[in-house]
């Protein structure tokens, strides 16, 4: 989104100059077949009731669980709407994103076709431009946009005076290149698919849970902080998501974590000894998944396993909102024993869980809502479950193996309001702009549902902001 959103918006500008002659390179990684990063397998929700409006926890939720300054807040909260009537105009239509099976705490708008959407949408709208685009009065100007596949830039070119003066890059041939250019803006995404980065920020790997993010190998962050740029976000913290550990490397480039996250609250959560690790009703899915991520990555193997019983298949609209992203069945058996055997589990240990469990829960269950928080929890059980305890006794019994998976980082450089990079003094570094998941603001837990949204509004102001610096460099 921020990488293609600044694409366009450089056209834009460009054509609203009405210079003679102009250039832009996008520079992308992937193939033209796996092209769209993180955002194309993203289900792209944005924090607000309809296109026009935020929710009424966006500025405050970014004020607390963020570095971002008061500025940069105003600015996301103000041109959202906006961006996203901007991003309409260039084909996405929005409607209210569907609703989490299990309560979630705000709306959210979702354009149709999610994330894929966008990738399909605006990249069209790049290479038309890529084939020529001519304007001017009498089509005596040009614009040239070149779409560079399977090239990854390799480091920030400055002049004498410390601007930028373009980027070195190396194409899947081995060739070096020099792009020349006088502003340069950065959407390369966070480091989470880069093992070695992993491990010295973050301290363990994790598979990312989509292919798009394993595109993402923290270059883009590295160049900026070879020139001097200011580091930002919390460096030894990530967006974790519950998925499961048999969908990695999917061909659909998508872990399943639908289909976990709206198990997780009616089910028990055990880990390879057989053993509950956390408080599977803790509170609502939308916040629910942060907790069940971390949880799991500190198991054995990182690995946990879900299980349930058929009660919870027989909940309304339950096998719908499985199905939105499952590739395969959850395993099955006609007895907890038998199901420990199918997921290698020692089979005694799990049925004394079970049978603790069942025994810690209320009698009555009469209380109990799938699409709320209905306080139904066990009584003298650790740790307990708060809400959706009622027993797991009716056959047949299923489980869902449950790992972490990583769909970006926190880490990354600093920008101010306008999408400029700064350095360590707030300075900005002339020439160089970034957005999207690269620029660090997130600390401790992310804010859902404001990821694509900023990498919309900030791509665009880059876009908008790196050619006004190009012409003013060129002067009159």
């Amino acid at each position: 989104m921020a990488g293609l959103s600044a694409s366009l918006a450089s056209v834009e500008r460009i054509v609203e100059r009405g210079t003679d002659d102009a250039r832009i390179a996008v520079v992308e990684r992937a193939s033209r077949p796996d092209r769209g990063g993180n955002t194309r397998y993203s289900t792209a929700t944005f924090r607000m009731k309809d296109v026009h409006t935020i929710n009424d926890d966006f500025i405050d939720r970014l004020r607390v669980k963020t570095d971002a300054t008061e500025e940069y807040i105003q600015v996301l909260a103000r041109q959202a709407p906006e961006a996203v009537l901007w991003a309409e105009g260039y084909g996405l239509e929005f409607a209210q994103g569907p609703r989490v099976f299990l309560t979630s705490s705000d709306t959210r708008i979702q354009p149709e076709g999610a994330g894929a959407a966008i990738v399909r949408h605006f990249f069209s709208r790049v290479e038309c431009a890529s084939r020529g685009r001519f304007f001017g009065p009498d089509n005596d100007r040009a614009l040239a946009v070149e779409v560079l596949y399977e090239t990854t830039a390799l480091r920030l070119l400055l002049d004498e005076e410390g601007a930028v003066a373009g980027i070195e890059a190396r194409d899947r041939a081995g060739t070096l290149s020099r792009l020349d250019a006088p502003a340069v803006v950065l959407a390369s995404g966070g480091f989470e698919g880069n093992s070695e980065m992993m491990a010295r920020y973050i301290g363990f790997d994790l598979p990312t849970v989509s292919r798009g993010g394993a595109h993402n190998r923290g270059e883009g962050i590295q160049m900026a902080l070879d020139v001097g740029a200011r580091p930002s976000g919390q460096w030894n913290q990530f967006h974790p998501l519950p998925a499961d550990p048999r969908t990695a490397g999917a061909a659909s480039g998508l872990m399943t974590f639908a289909a976990v996250m709206e198990t997780v609250p009616y089910s028990l959560m055990v880990n390879n000894s057989g053993v509950r690790f956390m408080d599977e009703g803790a509170t609502s899915m939308d916040y629910l998944y942060d907790l069940v991520g971390r949880a799991v990555q500190r198991q054995p193997s990182q690995t946990g396993y879900a299980v349930f019983d058929s009660k919870t298949m027989a909940l309304p609209h339950y096998r719908k909102a499985v199905l939105r992203d499952k590739v395969y069945e959850p395993h099955q058996a006609d007895r907890v024993e038998g199901l420990a055997t199918l997921i290698g589990v020692d089979a005694e240990a799990l049925t004394a869980t079970v049978a603790l469990y069942n025994a810690a829960v209320p009698q009555d269950d009469s209380e109990f809502d799938a699409m709320r928080l209905d306080g139904l929890a066990t009584q003298g059980l650790a740790p307990p479950k708060s809400n959706w305890a009622r027993s797991l006794d009716t056959p047949p019994f299923y489980c869902y193996p449950v790992t972490c998976s990583n769909v970006f980082t926190m880490g990354g450089i600093g920008t101010d309001h306008t999408a400029r990079v700064i350095d360590l003094d707030g300075l900005p570094i002339p020439g160089l702009y970034a957005a999207g998941e690269m620029t660090g603001i997130y600390r401790d837990k992310y804010v859902g549902a404001t990821s694509v949204l900023r990498g919309l509004v900030f791509g665009r102001l880059a876009g908008y902001n790196a050619v006004d610096h190009a012409f003013d460099q060129a002067g009159p």
